[in-house]
């Protein structure tokens, strides 16, 4: 006679309706399990039909839920708009570096074009000792309204700055570091194509150039604007990442990088639209400063950027998890052990 194992079942031969109800048993586990799997995480059918394809034909939702979510306007929002003109302060840095390098500024201006403003360094110092201050407490608070954004919930006008600032302390430092990559990629990328045609102008004169000169430059800043506007999205990317896994600088930028290639048509919908929105805020505050004077360029700054920023930051948490980004995982509190 042959011995049994344990649990192993009916013998063969054995009665049919027991063998019927042990699978209608298992059947029914099966779909409690998966309805309790449902409940449990309600967005991820969403996420799987946005993942299938690129056709962001889901773009209307995400706005209308960012909108529902964002604090309008709000001084963290602010702080979040200040933290994204990284690429453009890149842009700025690299145009005082060529100015001082050929000792000429109205050659740097006529060889660029009215497009960007090129500052002095020797009149901007007050400017430049307080912006590297505010872009710390912004990038801090851009942090932790990030943080607030990723926990999916809508927050409205409780996203306030002090809690913000509570939140964004553990990524502080990661964030300025991002920041400064950004900057400097961008810093790097206007001196290698904007250096050549500043050099040709210095050697034959600005208007040698004639069109030539106009044409060579409307490319230069062609590719500056594209390689900005995939700058301000890996930006958002690699801070999204930050706040939701606490990543070092270069984890962050490279998931934030992988994420872009993983999805290339999501991306560059993505960075166009944020690269517009950004242009059409920088742009009507520099017109009007150019207008009217530049402390009412700063003031409709930092109105729209409260307005904007945000909005910003929940779309861009909310866009996160549909290009393949990881979800946070919930961290646990730390039990001490009882004194007995």
């Amino acid at each position: 006679m042959v011995p049994q194992e344990p649990n192993a079942g009916p013998p063969s031969g054995g009665d049919a309706r027991t063998s019927k109800a042990a699978g209608l048993v298992a059947a029914l586990a099966t779909a409690t399990d998966a309805e309790d799997e449902s409940k449990a995480r309600p967005e991820e059918a969403h996420i799987a039909a946005f993942a299938a394809s690129d056709t962001g034909e889901d773009a209307s939702r995400v706005l209308r839920d960012a909108v529902r979510r964002a604090p309008l306007p709000s001084l963290s929002g602010l702080c979040y708009e200040i933290m994204g003109l990284a690429w453009f302060l890149g842009v700025t840095a690299g145009l005082m570096v060529l100015s001082m390098v050929f000792d000429d500024l109205v050659l740097v201006r006529k060889a660029v074009g009215p497009l960007f403003h090129v500052p002095s360094l020797s009149g901007h110092l007050e400017v430049l000792a307080v912006a590297i201050p505010t872009l710390v407490i912004s990038v801090r608070i851009a942090a932790g309204l990030g943080a607030i954004a990723s926990d999916g919930v809508g927050q409205g006008s409780g996203a306030n700055a002090w809690r913000a600032w509570k939140l964004g302390k553990r990524d502080t430092i990661a964030g300025v570091g991002i920041a400064f990559q950004i900057f400097g990629m961008m810093a790097t990328a206007t001196l290698v194509l904007l250096a050549p045609l500043v050099f040709l102008s210095s050697i034959m004169g600005p208007d040698t150039l004639g069109l030539f000169g106009v044409v060579l430059a409307g490319l230069a800043l062609a590719f500056m604007l594209v390689y900005g506007a995939a700058l301000g999205a890996l930006q958002e990317l690699s801070m999204a990442s930050l706040v939701r896994h606490h990543r070092g600088v270069g984890s962050a930028i490279l998931h934030g990088w992988r994420l872009m290639r993983a999805r290339p048509l999501s991306s560059q919908r993505m960075a166009a639209a944020e690269f517009a929105s950004r242009i059409i805020v920088v742009g009507l505050a520099v017109t009007v400063g150019r207008t009217v004077g530049w402390a009412w360029g700063i003031g409709t700054l930092v109105v729209f950027g409260a307005l904007v920023g945000g909005l910003r930051c929940h779309a861009w948490s909310l866009a996160y998890p549909r290009i393949g980004g990881l979800t946070r995982v919930p961290e646990e509190p730390v039990v001490e052990p009882s004194a007995g």
